[in-house]
């Protein structure tokens, strides 16, 4: 007797493949591999240069210190964009004011609702007294009614400039307020400062680096390997980093490979291998060097 059905014997085929190509990951590493040596470097980093033109009015950070994405730097001097912000805010207080009076509007209507009820009555009372209105103070109603109508139609046309009005002086202020913030410059990545270029009182210019910021938390590291050993797969295989410190104790750091570069080199026939590992605690440093083991599992 058959102890599996057919669809449970596909099933378990399909594990089996499963497992099998989950073991041949990495390239289907026998064993580990050692890469030594491999050096560290750095994975981001940034020249952070000014937006604007102007003296430095304020140094904002120090070296060493750790700052987030978007953390103010080096301050220029902003004393005119302040200024302009300013009288931007101000004409879009009044833009606005503008764009919500209605009143011009409920008048003209106002005009034209008590124009045509005299126009009404006038005909009416025509109707059972000729002449009486007489033709002439018919046609002066008449006229005083389309004049209603014209009110409502400029009273209308002037609010909705009005709101155009409001809607560019709001946009002016977006922009005053988008150039006094690039008088601050930020950093433009989660790292370390490690060089402040611009000095209080110091004139910059736009272009010109006035810090630099490292990121420490993710170190990328390079290796190389014959050609013989590198494997299909093998960007998915798991590293340990490890670095012999002063005091002889071993600092290991965690990571994977990204890239293995197909091109060989023709002096050595060896190819490059790129990985990167957690650094978070900041064990290691760029311009290290050290051993990679290229886990097999």
């Amino acid at each position: 007797m058959n102890r599996f059905p057919k669809h449970r014997k596909l099933a378990l085929s399909l594990c089996l493949t499963l497992l099998t190509l989950n073991s041949d990951r990495c390239g289907l590493l026998a064993e580990d591999i050692t890469v030594n040596p491999v050096f560290l470097n750095l994975i981001e980093q940034a020249q952070v240069p000014a937006l604007e033109e102007g003296p430095v009015m304020e140094i904002l950070v120090k070296e060493g210190e750790h700052v987030e994405f978007g953390r103010p730097l080096v301050k220029i001097d902003d004393q005119r964009a302040q200024y302009q912000k300013l009288q931007a805010d101000h004409d879009a207080k009044v833009a606005t004011k503008k764009a919500a009076d209605r009143s011009e509007i409920e008048l003209a209507e106002t005009e034209f609702k008590l124009s045509g009820a005299s126009l009404q009555r006038a005909l009416e009372s025509r109707k059972k007294f000729p002449d009486t209105p007489s033709q002439a103070e018919v046609d002066e109603l008449q006229l005083r009614v389309a004049q209603a109508r014209q009110h409502i139609e400029k009273a209308t046309n002037e609010s909705q400039l009005a709101q155009w009005a409001s809607d560019f002086a709001d946009t002016s202020l977006m922009v005053a307020q988008y150039e006094l913030e690039r008088h601050k410059i930020k950093s433009p990545i989660q790292g370390t400062v490690v060089e402040i270029l611009a000095r209080r009182g110091e004139w910059v210019r736009p272009g010109q680096p006035v810090a630099r910021v490292i990121r420490m938390d993710r170190l990328r590291v390079e290796g190389w390997l014959p050609r013989e050993k590198i494997r299909a797969g093998m960007e998915t295989c798991a590293v340990t980093v490890v670095q012999d410190d002063l005091n002889g104790k071993q600092q290991k750091l965690s990571g994977k490979i990204v890239f293995v570069n197909p091109e060989v080199d023709p002096n050595d026939g060896r190819q490059r291998v790129l990985a990167d590992v957690d650094n978070s605690q900041g064990l290691l440093g760029p311009g290290m060097r050290a051993v990679m083991v290229i886990h097999a599992r």
